[in-house]
């Protein structure tokens, strides 16, 4: 029994001594190397060769990043808008018409117009304006119409403007005017009687020298005819 467990430890002992003397088994040549190694033979690597490494691949970065990049084209910058002139001063405005209407017949006009008048100028766009209003903004301007025809005549005090415009899309003058009137009656009048004195308020508008009033007038004097007389005329603007 005793000689039975000696043999079987010096064969334990043989076995390990032989073990042991054999060389370590070799990797395969193609094996990939192990991170472990890759840090090792980085940690290995010169100061210098691992900036330059570093540097290489910045420098590729960005040369993908500029191939990728989409390029801009350089635009000219836009021609700074022209300067707008304008000029203001006090000025007396005269207009001369002919018209047909109640109750005056066929009449010529004569107008004034005392304001401010601006002068507008940006590129090809002009504007000549006269603004007749009594408030310090149009120089305590106002209208003043004389009217005369073959059934009476008028005298008309009251505010308006009118503007001679230049643009591509209009070209003309318009206007307009809101006036009190006082108007005798003669000859042969549209509507009434002759000898007869009316007074009231009148609106008139023109486009293009073509120019429309109406308005109401209330009679203060004389005898015959209505008490209320409703103006209305067109007219031309010479």
């Amino acid at each position: 029994m005793k000689r039975s467990g000696v043999f079987a430890a010096v064969s334990l002992a043989v076995a390990v001594s032989v073990t042991a003397g054999e060389p370590p088994a070799e990797a395969p040549a193609d094996a990939p190397p192990s991170t472990a190694s890759q840090a090792a033979a980085k940690a290995s690597m010169p100061a210098a060769d691992a900036v330059a490494t570093d540097a290489d691949a910045a420098a590729d970065l960005a040369a993908a990043r500029a191939a990728s990049s989409v390029s801009t084209v350089a635009r000219p910058a836009a021609a700074a808008a022209a300067p707008t002139e304008v000029t203001l001063d006090k000025r007396n405005a005269f207009a001369a018409g002919v018209r047909f209407g109640g109750p005056l017949g066929g009449s010529l006009r004569l107008s004034l117009l005392h304001g401010l008048g601006a002068k507008v100028r940006e590129k090809d766009q002009r504007v000549d304006a006269v603004c007749a209003v009594p408030i310090p903004h149009c120089a305590g301007g106002f209208l003043l119409d004389a009217e005369a025809g073959s059934g009476g005549g008028k005298l008309s005090l009251g505010v308006g403007a009118n503007a001679r415009v230049q643009d591509e899309d209009f070209r003309g003058t318009v206007g307009a005017g809101l006036k009190l009137s006082v108007a005798r009656t003669w000859g042969n009048p549209v509507g009434t009687d002759p000898g007869l004195t009316y007074l009231g308020p009148e609106l008139d508008l023109f486009v293009l020298r073509v120019g429309v009033s109406v308005g109401v007038l209330f009679r203060v004097a004389g005898d015959g005819g209505g008490t209320t007389l409703f103006t209305w005329g067109l007219g031309l603007r010479l």
